[in-house]
């Protein structure tokens, strides 16, 4: 297992906290890892919309979280770690211009929150500051 992802148990776990827990979780460890995990291939990172048809990317704290809820829908799809630098400097940039938010954690395609990108960068702020 690489030394920035956890157990099956360890992630099941996680996946079982509330929303609020889990929103919280992933900024700790977004925060004390320097990098998050999105779902996709060589070519396309997966995106959905909520109820709204608002588009939403959808970000887990670790890869093992991510496999869970992806594993298997798509051939070739994995879980791919982004960089906080990159995130910040690269995708919240082009984010914005595809007037998308980010969805936290998602299990069984349901989010624990969903929030805008100055909402997302001022939270990995204050989590950073804690770390």
């Amino acid at each position: 297992m690489a030394q920035d992802d956890i157990s099956r148990g360890e992630a099941d776990r996680l996946r079982k906290l509330d929303d609020e827990a889990r929103v919280a979780k992933t900024f700790e460890v977004i925060a004390a890892k320097r990098a998050l995990w999105v779902w996709g291939d060589e070519d396309e990172t997966l995106f959905t919309e909520d109820g709204k048809r608002n588009t939403l990317l959808p970000i887990w704290p670790y890869a093992t979280v991510a496999r869970l809820d992806n594993e298997g829908e798509v051939d070739g799809e994995h879980a791919i770690k982004i960089s906080v630098d990159v995130f910040l400097k690269e995708w919240l940039p082009q984010l914005a211009e595809d007037d998308a938010d980010i969805a936290i954690f998602p299990v069984e395609e349901m989010p624990a929150g969903v929030v805008t990108l100055s909402d997302f960068r001022s939270r990995l702020s204050v989590a950073q500051r804690v770390n």
